[in-house]
């Protein structure tokens, strides 16, 4: 059941991603991560650790991007999260 992508997470924030380059640095944040980061777009869900997949989420549901993760990551990703 752990290998389920659209399980929910413990931790969740809602980020925005203005620009290809915030979405690089958002991806290249994630990627140091060492367990599960996902971002929820709508219906879609996608590992935040693709580059690819990010894009995709953003294009879909620019205002309403969800990263969710299995530990608190607001520190990595702070620069992104919004209220």
């Amino acid at each position: 059941m752990e290998n389920i992508i659209d399980a929910r997470l413990r931790y969740a924030y809602r980020i925005e991603l203005n620009t290809m380059r915030d979405v690089r640095e958002f991806v290249s944040a994630a990627a140091k991560c060492e367990d599960r980061v996902i971002i929820r777009a709508g219906a879609l869900v996608t590992n935040a650790k693709s580059l690819l997949g990010v894009i995709l989420a953003s294009k879909i549901d620019w205002n309403d991007l969800i990263l969710e993760s299995d530990r608190d990551h607001y520190g990595e990703f702070r620069k992104f999260i919004i209220d």
